[in-house]
């Protein structure tokens, strides 16, 4: 029983690496993973900062958010993230930082980043935001390697109910294996749209080298004061996500599901607070 059960878990590893490859880009939110992941322009604090490093703490003195996924529905490749941002910087009025952490894998193959994130606005309704951090592998019997990891974004507030933004992550290729293995250049382009007050849009891009354009796009709807509830989808993969929000006071809970053709359903949920 116990080989079947390291079996499985090296199989499911394998799948994971091939499907996402080394420090491939990740969302960790379950608001932006429910509408289809378009989360490049949702400025959705704190952790808009892993889909644009552009979206910063402007609106709240601070705000800190955890995130548990389990992206294939396999808790040996589940994933935890945390981050803490804060606009209360006394050398930019117009700025934020943040300090962000993620770690991703099993025994077997595991991902552990640390970033640190300053952002502010350039001009006009635009802000302009980097990241860098420190990026580990561990691949077990293979041993470990770290690189510097760095990601740039930009985010335009066009209007109160218009955003566009771009992001680009590992523009520096950072290695991540003996074998020349380097970690890739992925860009995220997109928008988020507000109709109504209630309703909220996204659409977005992704290019990851080496691989096909991905379209994200998905929607939420504000049912009540307190609850939310999403939908959206993907191409290259096509994969199908719906997932609900509470808010209550300066708190907010949310969870996710995402319907992978292959690799099944998988979970994501986040708390956030804002002080």
């Amino acid at each position: 029983m116990k080989l079947r059960v390291l079996l499985l878990t090296m199989s499911l590893c394998v799948s994971a690496t091939t499907a996402l490859g080394s420090f491939e880009h990740r969302g960790p939110d379950a608001r932006a993973e429910a509408m289809g992941g378009a989360g490049v322009a949702l400025a959705n604090n704190p952790f808009g900062l892993f889909y644009n490093p552009a979206s910063g703490n402007f609106g709240n003195n601070l705000s800190a958010g955890i995130s548990y996924a389990v992206p294939f529905g396999n808790n040996a490749l589940d994933s935890f993230y945390g981050v803490i941002d804060t606009g209360l910087l006394p050398f930019d009025r117009n700025g934020s930082a943040a300090i962000s952490c993620q770690y991703y894998g099993s025994s077997l193959y595991r991902e552990t980043s640390t970033f640190f994130t300053y952002s502010t606005k350039l001009a006009g309704p635009v802000h302009t935001g980097i990241s860098a951090g420190l990026l580990e592998r561990d691949a077990g019997d293979t041993g470990s390697e770290s690189a510097l990891g760095i990601n740039l974004g930009a985010l335009a507030f066009l209007s109160p109910d218009l955003n566009l933004g771009v992001a680009f992550f590992n523009v520096n290729r950072p290695d991540t294996g003996d074998g020349g293995e380097k970690a890739p250049f992925t860009t995220l382009a997109g928008t988020s749209y507000r109709p109504v007050d209630a309703i909220v849009l996204a659409a977005g891009v992704e290019k990851q080298e080496d691989k096909e354009i991905r379209l994200r796009s998905g929607g939420e709807v504000r049912v009540i004061s307190s609850l939310t509830l999403r939908a959206g989808f993907t191409t290259a993969p096509s994969t199908f996500s719906g997932g609900a929000g509470f808010t209550f006071k300066n708190f907010q809970a949310d969870f996710s599901l995402v319907r992978h053709p292959e690799l099944g359903t998988g979970s994501w949920y986040t708390v956030r607070a804002s002080f």
